[in-house]
């Protein structure tokens, strides 16, 4: 049991403070674990002035990151990793980073998978075996996610242990909202897993009198974007659609569309859909992943089966047809995760595991 005086120093190390779910839920553990008592920070891999520095400076959390070279930083984060008690790693990339250092840090090591991927490339699995006997404990944001790492990786060894994500529980649209259109909303990076196209085939099934009562608003960006905007101007002039790119105020995405729609082929326990259910919007997804336990079917949202077109455009056409149900629905995914998915539950299950 590790000994709390003025509360346990906790580095949290993430490949980037760019705007992403798993880098928000750090952000907001942080701010829990502060709260508490605790001495967290958080070190970053990736260059000075990405998107959520500012949400840390806000929060009062510090942070490291730094332009050197990769040598140099390697020397200064291992620098840092030897003040602190407690070394809570969020990303592959990140340990695949630190890999060099991890067997010198003598500190408790805890690994985060927050997605569901298996990580197959010979390069993870080397670095899994490599690795393995360093961390203490290995949690995972779902069951599936945990289930393939384990099948790819085998570490029956080292202890394990799902967690699901939280969020601070303000919800930001605390009115209901009254628009004309059905506003939907994508958030997320432009990537092929993502699979935004999806939701675009499915509205281009729509009459176009129907497709004239929707208005889209993509957040995010990435390799798919131009995909998304060609396809978009060919198959959907009567759709109005922005593209808002990379959007670090969650006030304004979250304010910005009634219903959320996410198409991933694959997901762990998705921070974009535990958002927006906090605030008070239904979420339409793919049936992958952790999404069935955030979306259950025609009580805080809608599923469909991953890639199912028509099954997503029949869904949107029931919501236009049936309004108040978003309103309604909205309240009782609310209700949901304000009961399931809070912040301050993560944080007292990650506490658990670092004293343990």
């Amino acid at each position: 049991m590790l000994e709390k005086k003025n509360g346990l120093k906790i580095a949290h190390v993430v490949a980037s403070l760019k705007v992403g779910g798993a880098e928000r839920f750090v952000i907001d553990l942080c701010h829990t674990q502060k709260r508490e008592g605790e001495q967290p920070m958080i070190i970053s891999l990736g260059k000075p002035g990405e998107s959520l520095e500012s949400e840390c400076d806000s929060n009062d959390i510090p942070f490291y990151s730094s332009s050197r070279s990769a040598i140099i930083k390697l020397i200064q984060v291992f620098i840092h990793l030897k003040k602190v008690d407690i070394v809570h790693i969020h990303s592959p990339h990140a340990l695949k980073f630190i890999q060099m250092i991890v067997p010198f840090l003598q500190k408790k090591i805890i690994y985060t998978r927050h997605g569901a991927a298996p990580l197959k490339a010979k390069h993870w699995k080397r670095l899994h075996v490599k690795i393995q006997s360093f961390v203490k404990a290995a949690t995972f944001v779902s069951q599936e996610g945990m289930e393939n790492f384990q099948n790819m990786h085998h570490w029956p060894q080292t202890k394990s242990r799902v967690i699901d994500n939280g969020v601070l529980i303000n919800p930001i649209n605390a009115q209901i909202k009254e628009t004309v259109n059905l506003r939907i909303g994508s958030v997320g990076r432009m990537i092929p897993l993502k699979n935004q196209l999806g939701l675009l085939k499915a509205l281009a099934k729509l009459p176009e009198d129907i497709q004239k009562n929707i208005d889209v608003h993509f957040f995010g960006d990435g390799e798919c974007g131009v995909q998304l905007r060609g396809f978009s101007e060919k198959n959907l002039p009567n759709v109005d659609i922005a593209f808002h790119g990379m959007v670090n105020d969650r006030v304004k995405i979250y304010s910005s569309f009634d219903v959320l729609a996410v198409c991933s082929e694959t997901e762990g326990l998705s921070m974009v859909i535990i958002e927006a259910m906090a605030n008070k919007i239904p979420v339409i997804a793919s049936n992958v992943g952790g999404n069935p336990k955030l979306v259950i079917n025609d009580k805080t949202g809608w599923l469909f089966e991953y890639d199912d077109d028509k099954k997503l455009a029949e869904i949107i056409q029931l919501i236009i047809d049936e309004r108040k149900k978003v309103n309604f629905l909205g309240e009782s995914a609310f209700i949901y995760i304000s009961e399931n998915f809070s912040i301050d539950a993560s944080a007292k299950k990650y506490a658990e595991v670092y004293e343990s």
